[in-house]
């Protein structure tokens, strides 16, 4: 192939590869994808059954995790070390976040546990408030929370935090509240 020929068909292929990207993410135990088509410095972020599309949101960057229960969506982005931002989505258009590092989620009743430095807060999915529902600042033992943390779970819509505090492991609760 001719030096020119060759330097041109390199150059449009770099050209088409960063205009655009499409990217498939898989949600475990679900027929729905999240597809990224990614174009300079956005992205379009849609969910597909292959059926039927729905556009959510543009960002940055495709989403990093993704997981779909009782009907709500959550788009996990990875925005750094000890950074995230998660979005919750429902089809037909209601869209709730960013929440920063969630941890839990209560899709029955649309709350999240977000966890940061020094508080645990609790934010209803898709309320246009950003004021959380309820916030725990515990004593800990650590540098931070996200360090003193030793294991988290939910279970019949309690929200349990196991954390290493002052003297010995503690563990905080909160119950979240039926949808009004």
């Amino acid at each position: 192939m001719h030096p020119l020929v060759q330097a041109l068909a390199t150059l449009l292929l770099g050209l088409s590869a960063g205009l655009c990207q499409a990217e498939l993410l898989g949600i475990s135990g679900s027929q729905w994808q999240v597809e990224s088509d990614c174009r300079k410095s956005a992205c379009e972020v849609s969910l597909t059954d292959g059926a039927t599309t729905e556009q959510v949101l543009q960002f940055p960057s495709p989403p990093s995790h993704a997981s779909h229960e009782s009907g709500i969506f959550l788009l996990t982005f990875g925005c750094g070390t000890a950074c995230s931002a998660t979005y919750a989505y429902k089809l037909g258009g209601s869209l709730g976040g960013p929440f920063p590092l969630v941890e839990i989620a209560d899709s029955e009743r649309e709350v999240l546990m977000s966890l940061g430095d020094s508080s645990v807060r609790f934010y209803r999915m898709f309320e246009a408030s950003d004021k959380p529902l309820y916030e725990i600042t515990p004593e800990f033992g650590g540098y931070s929370l996200l360090e003193s943390i030793a294991d988290t779970g939910i279970e019949d819509h309690v929200f349990r935090v196991t954390y290493q505090g002052k003297t010995d492991l503690e563990m905080l609760e909160y119950e979240a509240p039926p949808l009004p």
